[in-house]
């Protein structure tokens, strides 16, 4: 929560220090309670990923659409070093169970999350992150864990835990006019670095910032956000294999590329059509800079 100091004189006549207190206050509570929550397949998903242990692990927190993990993971079993685990945040019973088939087609650790107990995306999103870490993470102890959203596919060869070299995190950074963090669709952390901390990524909105905002306390405020190296985003022109025609997309370090908007399925079936081209050409040995224009 943002410092008393910063609110203005007409934030504090309208309450909001208190509002923001409040909001706090009840969403710890509602995650608290969330993150005590084991579901049935728990233990078993621990003890299958003991193996993990000061390994290069991949979390995705899949949400709603079956089609975009499965792209991801296709192309991650060619393009990613490291091992990807998938934990289902979706709220319809029917994708869930989509999601796991996908999963165990491929041979990929799944396990179902407790039902969100919000339905504010970035609370739930948040949620399932902070579980993820206090459940999963600090249980396995990774050598390095990254966080991947669900539409973000691995065009290129990428080594999870690689873009970390002597930092204790790397990602795309958000910035306020108070504070800063990581997007939480794509951060990657040194677990010897912040295992031990009470990492938190709910949104903080009083202080302007998106999922993962709350841990702008606990961990990126004790660095200096100029003497750290970032990841980079582009809007790139990707050639349309049915046309030619360029279309923008989403470009992250050069080598990821994000859909958007496939946790909303009437925005995402816009473009559906266009990213299943993609997939297929993609499948047939495309990278992403054969597709980028003038690449």
């Amino acid at each position: 929560m943002r410092k008393l100091k910063d609110y203005s004189k007409q934030e504090f006549f309208r309450i909001k220090p208190l509002d923001h207190f409040l909001i706090e206050v009840c969403n710890d509570a509602l995650q608290f309670g969330f993150c005590k929550w084991k579901p049935r397949l728990y233990d078993r998903f621990i003890k299958d990923a003991e193996h993990l242990k000061g390994k290069d692990i991949g979390l995705v927190v899949a949400y709603e659409q079956p089609w975009a993990l499965d792209w991801l993971i296709r192309m991650a079993a060619r393009n990613l070093k490291g091992t990807l685990l998938v934990f289902d945040n979706s709220r319809s019973a029917e994708a869930r169970v989509e999601i796991e088939k996908v999963c165990r087609g491929f041979g990929v650790p799944y396990l179902g999350l407790p039902p969100s107990p919000t339905k504010h995306p970035n609370r739930s999103h948040g949620m399932a992150m902070t579980y993820i870490f206090h459940n999963v993470v600090r249980v396995i102890q990774p050598k390095s864990f990254t966080f991947i959203d669900h539409d973000l596919i691995p065009m290129e060869e990428i080594e999870l835990g690689g873009s970390l070299l002597d930092q204790p995190f790397y990602g795309l950074p958000n910035d306020s006019k108070w504070a800063w963090s990581l997007w939480a669709g794509y951060c990657a952390y040194d677990f010897s670095a912040v295992g031990k901390l009470p990492l938190n990524f709910l949104n903080d909105f009083s202080i302007g910032l998106d999922t993962g905002g709350r841990n702008w306390r606990p961990l990126y405020r004790k660095y200096d956000r100029w003497g750290l190296r970032f990841g980079t985003w582009h809007l790139a022109q990707i050639e349309d294999p049915l046309n030619g025609t360029p279309r923008p997309v989403d470009v992250i370090d050069g080598n990821w590329i994000h859909i958007g908007g496939a946790g909303y399925s009437s925005k995402f079936k816009e473009t559906l059509d266009f990213y299943e081209r993609l997939a297929t050409a993609a499948e047939e040995g495309a990278t992403l800079r054969m597709l980028t224009s003038g690449g």
